[in-house]
């Protein structure tokens, strides 16, 4: 989501989230990724960091990021499969009109920053829901244990595992796996919840709740 933090910090925040090795981050999920590269996704993809490790990978990835100023200094060392598009949660207006569905969809550190009112989430988790391709998995990390100025400053709302297991129930999403890891950044307030979901083989099977 949009945020003047995020603007007016990018470079501080670029450096930072670049020092932190994404396969090293994302190791706990990575038995879940398909062996056969197809489609990905980084939602608030940032600084690329995520997004140019999964196109290493081999995958084709969209890297769909709201703030002007993290594109501007992450697309120079963007890898040639990454894809950026200004667009954000909860209505992912122009990634819908592309029409691609995705055999990963990641939402790395994202989910705090949509607000829990006026349905916005349950919206946010119907849209990802339907940008999966069949058999597509849904990777979210869910952020716990900051203060409430860090949270006012950068827009964050609670989260809880809770919410998004009922939502996927609601959608017919497996949920597949939940990986409680220590802060990346070794930020001692912080810790980490990773939830993966699976999309059902035959789409016919989804429940349709809006």
């Amino acid at each position: 989501m949009p945020n003047s933090y995020y603007k007016i910090n990018a470079q501080r925040l670029t450096e930072e989230y670049n020092a932190v090795d994404a396969g090293s981050l994302h190791k706990c999920w990575l038995q879940y990724l398909p062996k056969q590269p197809g489609m990905a996704c980084d939602i608030g993809a940032g600084t690329g960091r995520d997004a140019n490790w999964l196109a290493e990978q081999g995958w084709e990835v969209v890297a769909v990021e709201p703030e002007q100023a993290l594109q501007t200094l992450a697309k120079p060392h963007s890898h040639p499969r990454v894809t950026w598009l200004n667009d954000k949660l909860p209505d992912l207006r122009k990634l819908r009109v592309t029409g691609h569905r995705f055999n990963v969809i990641l939402l790395s550190a994202v989910w705090m920053h949509v607000p829990p009112h006026q349905r916005q989430r349950q919206r946010a988790f119907r849209i990802l829901t339907e940008l999966l391709a069949p058999g597509g998995i849904l990777v979210v990390s869910l952020r716990h244990g900051t203060d409430q100025q860090e949270n006012k400053a950068r827009g964050f709302f609670s989260v809880s595992r809770e919410e998004l297991d009922q939502f996927a129930r609601q959608k017919a999403l497996a949920s597949i796996d939940v990986i409680q890891q220590a802060d990346g950044m070794n930020r001692p307030l912080v810790r980490w919840e990773t939830l993966v979901y699976q999309s059902l083989i035959n789409p016919s099977e989804k429940t349709s709740h809006s």
